[in-house]
């Protein structure tokens, strides 16, 4: 992984498979009955976003080159949309979208200026995203769901990235290197106020992904080096403990939970797409011909 513009990227590519993490982009999971998973293809010659039933069956790709690379897809609390980025005008631009892919609408349009990992808020009326000068350090945003009044939560002193709103909408978490870590996990209230950090700078976690009963964060260790496990904390940081125990030439991230709370979706071994048990076990391979890219699970509409 690169260790510049370190944080935004994290949400997006796996370091599975024992190549390292490359830097870029969490999203909310918001309670439900458990619909399509959308998933991104890593950042190949030509990244395009799919769903698949959770057993694996019915993978259809709603993106096209026409999108540019179309990644880090993020479902609306709802099941009706799909918010996502992808780099048609050259910058990464955040789109919207209906589940098959239709009605495509562009909602940012600044140039010189990334947009990544784009999160629905509970109500579906806000995105949180992460907003990055090119070449330069990233923050935390915020704007209405139809892109309109964009204001900035964090600094860019430090590189933020991964915002997720919590289930009740009062808080966001991310992951940054504030403070001069690798990466840990941040929460703060849903107005930039009262940042703290929840996790040791030791474990160098990211990809925070919060539990739609708002009880449970999860995230991975090991940034930007080989050989990563998803841990589960409470929201204060409390409680620690690992759910995954791959291999040590293997690694297990950038994980998202289903809407009904009882399942996890991941990337595993080989850079496959994996669902598992909230509790860890029961670790199923469901995608094996789509390597790399972020996930989301998405309620039945």
């Amino acid at each position: 992984m690169r260790r510049t513009r370190l944080i935004p990227f994290l949400m997006t590519l796996p370091l599975l498979g024992g190549v390292l993490l490359q830097a870029t982009p969490a999203r909310a999971t918001y309670p439900g009955t458990n619909g399509k998973i959308a998933f991104s293809t890593d950042f190949g010659d030509d990244p395009q976003i799919f769903t698949v039933n959770p057993d694996g069956s019915g993978e259809t790709q709603i993106t096209n080159d026409a999108d540019g690379h179309a990644t880090n897809p993020d479902w609306s609390p709802d099941g009706t949309k799909i918010v996502f980025q992808a780099d048609a005008t050259g910058e990464l631009q955040i789109y919207v979208m209906n589940p098959d892919g239709t009605d495509r609408q562009q909602l940012t349009f600044e140039p010189g200026f990334d947009h990544l990992a784009p999160r629905f808020s509970p109500d579906g009326t806000k995105i949180t995203f992460a907003g990055c000068p090119l070449q330069e350090t990233c923050a935390i945003y915020v704007m209405n769901a139809d892109g309109t009044d964009e204001t900035r939560l964090t600094s860019l002193v430090w590189s933020s990235g991964d915002p997720e709103f919590s289930p009740d909408g009062s808080k966001i978490v991310f992951d940054s290197n504030k403070g001069g870590f690798i990466s840990a996990i941040w929460v703060m209230n849903a107005n930039g106020s009262h940042q703290h950090r929840l996790t040791d700078p030791s474990l160098e976690a990211f990809f925070p992904d919060w539990s739609p009963d708002g009880t449970h964060i999860i995230f991975a260790n090991n940034c930007c080096l080989p050989h990563s496990n998803v841990y589960v904390m409470n929201p204060d940081g409390t409680g620690l403990r690992q759910l995954t125990h791959v291999p040590p030439k293997s690694n297990a991230a950038f994980a998202v939970y289903s809407p009904d709370g009882t399942k996890i979706v991941l990337l595993g071994p080989l850079d496959d797409r994996y669902t598992m048990d909230a509790n860890g076990t029961h670790l199923t391979r469901i995608v094996a011909d789509q390597p790399g890219g972020l996930s989301d699970w998405g309620a039945s509409p």
